[in-house]
């Protein structure tokens, strides 16, 4: 089974699986600032494209294997070492792997890649999700998304800030029978952060120290179950 969390997971367990939001290419220190630069230099991001809109089918669909988002994708497509929960690292495929704005990582349950777990976006990209929803939406904008407050881990250590139960809101199963993952983060301009928010445990985006931190998106993704597992039927 893939170490990277799951969607599926995401909303039942709150031992998930966190991810720095390095690239896996990030080793040297130009490459840092060369990737610093370009992200700094990026135009404003078209949230309402199709074409940028992760969904169950786009851009990557269950069915898929390595081997057909190679062949669908070509030289946009490559097989690499994506970093994985606490400092691991995990054989997976990424999509525009040199340009941020449409980087996309894939996780696969097993080794031989052919059963996808997990399809992110992290660091820069532009994609976006379920009702507009994307990378650096604030906490009222994924309420408002959701129609209903939800609960989320506490922030800073491994596995803090993903989102664990969406309370049955709008949210909660996306057309298409995956499910949506989603981090929050306390982004460098965000609020003061209480004790009482940080450290493995659980909270509720109604709290007022979490408001007062101003956390914000920091990771997207949709995944499956693993094979084998039956899932209910979609929540419109």
């Amino acid at each position: 089974m893939s170490r990277y969390l799951t969607g599926f997971v995401v909303l039942s367990l709150l031992a998930v699986a966190a991810c720095s939001p390095r690239s896996p290419e990030e080793t040297p220190a130009s490459s840092e600032a060369a990737s610093e630069a370009m992200a700094s230099s990026l135009p404003p991001a078209d949230y309402t494209s199709l074409a940028n809109v992760m969904t169950c089918d786009w851009p990557v669909k269950k069915t898929d294997t390595a081997e057909s988002l190679l062949a669908t994708y070509k030289s946009y497509a490559q097989v690499a070492t994506i970093p994985g929960a606490e400092g691991t690292e995990e054989k997976g495929v990424v999509l525009y792997g040199d340009d941020p704005r449409r980087k996309v990582e894939v996780f696969f349950y097993d080794e031989a890649m052919t059963q996808v777990s997990t399809v992110l976006i992290r660091g820069d990209s532009q994609w976006s999700g379920p009702k507009g929803l994307h990378l650096g939406s604030a906490l009222a904008d994924l309420e408002a998304a959701n129609e209903k407050p939800f609960r989320l881990g506490g922030f800073d250590w491994d596995y803090g800030g993903y989102v664990t139960d969406l309370n049955r809101g709008k949210l909660a199963k996306i057309k298409g029978k995956c499910t949506l993952g989603i981090r929050l983060g306390i982004p460098e301009n965000g609020g003061p952060v209480a004790d009482s928010i940080e450290g493995d445990r659980s909270l509720i985006s109604t709290d007022p120290a979490v408001i007062a931190a101003k956390p914000v998106v920091q990771e997207l993704s949709v995944g499956w179950p693993q094979p084998e597992a039956v899932q209910e039927d979609d929540v419109q």
